[in-house]
């Protein structure tokens, strides 16, 4: 299977200008500027409904300024100011991982239920983890969405809640004490991690994963119980990792999908032209959260870290090729623990592969504009 999944060397990384170029439709989405587009009829005549939102990033963290309050904005204006928004921060509603019970007891009707904190709830889901499977997080992305009803939705609905969006992160890096230079640095270190594939791909290379959250990673580097964290630049900059990490080892094998869970009862009691708005920038909050935060914040995160001293390391050719060889098993071991389940991964492998190929070519811009003008069907709707 693993001739699915050539393992690529890291992917290159847009200067903070490029980058901005490169998701300036999402930007323009963000900015309110496809409102007279793009338009869906409103039939509710009632008071506004409240959607309530919460998430453990700070109030401050770009995800939530650059990217989540003025996509509320975009909600209010396609819903004619029949949705209003009300956002709560920080863990303040619950903890980083209560999000299922949140969205079950009322306290939340969109809130993350990240799928790399929870393996054993979320099976397949753990694939889009395996090495190699995407170029970038924009078609990770689209193609998580687009697969969500084949594979992942059975996972998500036993558990009460429905799916708000998929969301890939950008691929993740090591941040750490000391320099990660060779296949053999990773040997005995301690790597902060989620759970699952993740966490297999790190002992593959001989490390020793630490399954910690988000709110948990700053304090177990600062205060030496892990040596490094496995993470992307925008969140190694969120969550402070980069003030803390004295080297930045590339590796982009891995990104996490991010998912954001919307609550049954919630969605259940929203009229049917409003639940239609909502799925739809849902798709288009999915594409260009990706794009802004991981893209473009993460380009001014790399900015960030070398202005602040952090030294970046890139591997040979033939350590990466080391780093291949180690973690190629990892997605053979990942088909065959599923199919002896009885679920599809080989299936799924296969299509994932299928539509990244018919994507080849297309821009971030170019699959902005799709997320806008033709979005997925089929995730509540």
């Amino acid at each position: 299977m693993t001739d699915l999944v050539a393992l690529p060397a890291p992917e290159s990384e847009p200067t903070f200008e490029e980058a901005r170029e490169q998701a300036s439709v999402a930007r323009g989405w963000l900015n309110g500027d496809f409102a007279d587009q793009v338009s869906y009829p409103v039939t509710y005549s009632g008071e506004p409904i409240t959607f309530v939102v919460t998430a453990h990033p700070p109030a401050t963290a770009s995800a939530v300024v650059d990217v989540f309050k003025p996509s509320f904005k975009v909600l209010e204006t396609m819903s004619r100011g029949k949705i209003r928004v009300e956002e709560h921060w920080g863990a303040s509603a619950h903890k980083d991982r209560d999000g299922v019970a949140a969205l079950t007891d009322g306290r939340s009707h969109f809130a993350p239920i990240y799928s790399g904190w929870d393996s054993n709830a979320y099976k397949l889901v753990q694939g889009l983890q395996l090495p190699g499977l995407f170029p970038n997080s924009e078609m990770a992305t689209l193609v998580s969405e687009q697969l969500y009803d084949k594979y992942f939705r059975a996972d998500v609905e036993r558990q009460g809640i429905l799916m708000g969006r998929m969301k890939a992160s950008g691929a993740y890096h090591i941040f750490s004490m000391k320099p990660v230079r060779t296949r053999d640095d990773f040997k005995g270190l301690r790597v902060g991690t989620t759970e699952g594939v993740e966490a297999d791909v790190m002992r593959a290379l001989g490390a020793i994963p630490v399954s910690l959250s988000s709110l948990e990673m700053n304090p177990a580097l600062s205060e030496g119980r892990i040596d490094a964290m496995h993470l992307a630049d925008g969140s190694a900059e969120v969550f402070g990792i980069g003030k803390v990490a004295r080297y930045r080892t590339a590796l982009s094998l891995v990104r996490q999908n991010l998912e954001f869970g919307m609550s049954k009862m919630a969605w259940s009691a929203m009229p049917s032209d409003l639940q239609t708005i909502v799925d739809a920038w849902l798709r288009a909050e999915a594409q260009a959260e990706t794009q802004v935060f991981y893209r473009v914040a993460g380009a001014r995160a790399r900015d960030r870290f070398k202005e602040g001293g952090m030294q970046f390391v890139n591997f040979s050719v033939a350590e990466f090729g080391k780093i291949c060889d180690a973690t190629r098993p990892v997605v053979d071991t990942f088909i065959a623990k599923e199919e002896s389940a009885g679920r599809p991964a080989r299936a799924m492998i296969h299509d994932i592969a299928d539509a990244v190929e018919e994507l080849q070519g297309k821009t971030p811009n170019d699959l902005m504009r799709e997320a806008i003008l033709n979005p997925v069907q089929g995730i509540n709707r």
